[in-house]
């Protein structure tokens, strides 16, 4: 499904399609800007906890390009300064036919960028600085290099570690309707292993996890749902409970602010930031990001390296 503006060719109702499959629609959640908090709507638990090898790959994907004239082979990476995380500056392009990209700071100070990479059919990984990114190849999870089905890519440092959430054969049949947002560990950033499943569901599909460790303990989660948000609870940052819905925009992203907030950034009409002070309890509209104009999408904040990275159009 495409929709028919240029803000909704962001996402319909995935951050990216399976490397392996065909890009579903990019639509950037046109939702409602809130001008004070919000919102939510109490959505249903998903469905029960399903077998750990849902989120373990069983082969590499397909080489070659991926096709679809839609998809993230007519996308790029970009990447900007920011020290307030609001305000963004000095943007350059740093990688072509890649889509998707979410960044993490290692505790050596590298950067490391995770991005579709549609040239290749796989998820890459590059090392970025403010003006350029160098590609280091695709990852391997379990020990199968270029895994099928592995999307949506959200990193963060847990334990000295990178942890890598993503969405678990998008693209792929499921007999049972059930879906998995999964984790996994890798201690360079590039080898990981598959932890478990962090979060289930069936019927609607929900895309684009995003994770952060609250100030005073217990973690967030935020998912797409089409051009909604969905957040998730964990007091162990590896099994979430499903929460209440925001309207507020599509393909989310969550990061801890140092001042004991929590920031929450979406794809509508550009890209628009939310913060809480109770810990995603209500929120508060703080701004616009980046502005509409042609395809503008997938925020990612490198928390602790003043870079923010998204998506663009060619």
């Amino acid at each position: 499904m495409y929709p028919a503006t240029a803000e909704h060719t962001i996402r319909a109702l995935s951050k990216v399609a399976c490397a392996g499959a065909l890009l579903l629609g990019l639509a950037g959640g046109c939702g409602r800007a809130a001008t004070s908090a919000g919102p939510s709507t109490p959505f249903p638990t998903p469905a029960p906890a399903t077998p750990a090898d849902l989120c373990a790959p069983t082969r590499s994907s397909p080489t070659g390009p991926i096709s679809d004239p839609n998809g993230p082979f007519f996308h790029r990476v970009a990447v900007g300064r920011t020290t307030d995380g609001v305000r963004v500056s000095d943007v350059v392009h740093v990688l072509e036919h890649a889509s998707v990209p979410d960044g993490v700071r290692l505790p050596t100070g590298e950067v490391l960028v995770y991005y579709v990479d549609a040239a290749d059919n796989s998820l890459g990984v590059a090392s970025l600085t403010a003006t350029a990114a160098q590609p280091l190849g695709a990852i391997t999870l379990n020990g199968i290099p270029r895994p099928n089905g592995v999307v949506d890519p959200d990193a963060l440092i847990v334990g000295g570690r990178v942890r890598l959430f993503y969405l678990a054969g998008f693209g792929q049949p499921s007999s049972t309707n059930v879906r998995a947002m999964c984790a996994a560990d890798s201690s360079d950033g590039r080898s990981f292993s598959v932890v478990g499943s962090a979060l289930t569901f069936s019927g609607e599909l929900w895309t684009d996890p995003s994770v952060a460790l609250l100030p005073g303990g217990g973690w967030l989660m935020a998912v797409s749902a089409g051009n909604n948000t969905v957040l998730a609870r964990s007091s162990d940052g590896l099994t979430f409970t499903a929460g209440e819905r925001l309207a507020y925009g599509g393909v989310p992203e969550l990061d801890a602010v140092a001042d004991g907030r929590v920031r929450l950034y979406v794809c509508a009409q550009g890209i628009q930031s939310y913060v809480s002070a109770d810990r995603g309890s209500t929120w508060v509209r703080e701004g616009t990001v980046l502005n509409p104009g042609g395809l503008i999408c997938d925020p990612s904040l490198v928390h602790g390296a003043d870079l923010f990275v998204f998506k663009t159009g060619y």
